[in-house]
């Protein structure tokens, strides 16, 4: 509770107080022991209380002090809370909006701008995607700035709040970077859309229609220097591009079980099914999957006879009519 108390600027005397209340009503002495705070703290952390509409003062003398009921009274404070966050965020925006009006007629550099370093580079890549409200439109493709082995841990908590991602993987990425097993399921399983497309032309990443991100090289071998850009027929591009290529792409479906019943795929046919459709070397999808090659051969031959089919491209027509591989969202 502390965290939720700080947030709303309240201090740990006010949480005590508030505290000593869920026992009962109770006067400042009482308040006082329960605490073992001085008086005169627990009055301030009454009026304090009070104003946050925690606490409501009862009739009679002495004077006793109630608590509100925590499920309605804190929730309210949470919610007093957001709003008051909407309203700095919303204020934010305009002021950012008037400050590129003011300079753009001047200055049309100011709706790009270059961010060098590695470590700068991957603040604003964490900035970025915590200002989005309501989706991340990526294209995921080495190189890559982050360590191997932490992708990218804020979207957990994004896609926890509700924000949607869009994700396109392009097949090297697969190779080079990620491990279905790990980072791609987890994310997929939290409802990140993942789709894959070989020959993708750039990295990308878009937040909402307000701000998104690209290298500064055409085909660098290194993330060292990004371009961010602002709201200008430069996003729109960059929107209209993503859109054209998610068109494209073909769906990375979720390896999860999805409750298909006994006749259904095991998790290792429905993800060897998922990698089939990258378009990945058969070594590259093999290291996916942890198994020598020779084992991989024998599950997907397995795969085939189990599908009644004689090619992958049939097993991937029967699996998608039996539905082993779902589709995505939109």
């Amino acid at each position: 509770m502390s965290q939720m108390f700080s947030v709303a600027g309240l201090g740990p005397d006010d949480e005590a107080v508030y505290a000593a209340l869920m026992d009962g009503p109770a006067t400042v002495p009482e308040l006082a022991r329960r605490t073992r705070l001085a008086a005169e703290l627990v009055r301030v952390a009454l009026d304090h209380l009070e104003e946050a509409g925690l606490v409501g003062r009862g009739a009679g003398h002495p004077e006793r002090h109630t608590a509100a009921a925590p499920d309605v009274a804190l929730e309210a404070l949470i919610l007093r809370q957001e709003e008051q966050l909407q309203r700095a965020r919303l204020h934010a925006h305009q002021m950012a909006a008037r400050h590129r009006r003011a300079h753009a007629g001047d200055d049309p550099a100011s709706l790009v701008e270059v961010v060098t370093g590695r470590m700068a580079v991957l603040e604003r890549f964490e900035q970025v995607q915590r200002a989005a409200r309501h989706e991340i439109r990526a294209i995921d493709k080495p190189p890559y700035a982050a360590p191997s082995g932490n992708r990218n841990p804020v979207e957990l908590d994004m896609l926890a709040r509700g924000v949607r991602y869009r994700v396109i993987y392009d097949p090297r990425g697969l190779v080079e970077f990620h491990d279905l097993r790990t980072d791609l399921e987890q994310s997929t399983a939290r409802g990140e859309l993942a789709r894959v497309l070989a020959a993708t032309p750039t990295k990308l990443i878009l937040a909402d229609d307000r701000v998104g991100l690209i290298p500064l090289q055409a085909a660098p071998s290194s993330i060292e220097s990004i371009v961010v850009v602002h709201p200008s027929a430069l996003l729109e591009a960059l929107g209209a591009l993503f859109e054209s290529l998610w068109d494209r792409a073909l769906p990375l479906g979720s390896t999860t079980d999805a409750g298909t019943g006994a006749a259904g795929p095991t998790r290792d046919e429905r993800r060897l099914l998922t990698l089939l459709t990258t378009g990945l070397p058969d070594e590259a999808i093999a290291r996916q999957l942890g198994l020598s090659y020779r084992t991989f051969q024998r599950r997907l031959r397995r795969l085939l006879v189990r599908l009644d089919a004689e090619t992958r491209f049939q097993a991937g027509v029967r699996a998608a009519h039996l539905g082993w591989i779902p589709p995505d969202g939109p």
